[in-house]
């Protein structure tokens, strides 16, 4: 193509263009190529679509027949036995107040370092809520004071008789 035409070709006038082929080629290319595509995506949708072809027995069947052949004492026994059930089920304490002493006595000198001050112990002990809290709590107190890491004193209290 590049090199200089025949002056007989010329006069002809349009010779054939060797890329017409390819480009032809090219253009069918791109159209299998379109409709492989689609064929791929209508696969997938296939695939991700779930029929029952059963289904539409069901639906006639249960159009003619809408009541429910059952009377109370029916509805009764179904509900005595539910309840039996929910009686035997298992039933699994999960207890979510779960501390060790050492988060305790993180937590108290966390709690201490913010105060920058005396605190009661009914303050330090107003969020904690279940038994064992307040065992792990009054643990790690007792660790922090052998560790002379705080002191405790108490108020004096006057007692009557």
């Amino acid at each position: 193509m590049l090199l200089p035409r025949e002056a007989s070709l010329i006069a002809a006038g349009d010779a054939e263009d060797p890329r017409r082929e390819l480009v032809e080629r090219l253009l069918e290319h791109e159209r299998f190529k379109a409709a492989a595509q689609m064929l791929m995506q209508k696969q997938q949708i296939e695939e991700a679509t779930w029929t029952n072809p059963g289904i539409g027995e069901f639906k006639e069947e249960i159009a003619g027949d809408r009541e429910i052949a059952a009377d109370t004492t029916d509805l009764v026994r179904v509900f005595q036995e539910i309840i039996e059930r929910l009686k035997t089920r298992p039933v699994l304490n999960v207890n979510e107040d779960t501390v060790t002493v050492s988060q305790m006595i993180d937590y108290c000198r966390r709690r201490l370092i913010m105060e920058d001050r005396p605190i009661s112990l009914r303050k330090l002990l107003q969020n904690t809520h279940s038994q064992q809290a307040l065992i792990c709590m009054f643990l790690a107190l007792l660790e922090l004071v052998r560790l002379q890491a705080v002191l405790l004193r108490q108020r004096a209290t006057s007692v009557t008789s």
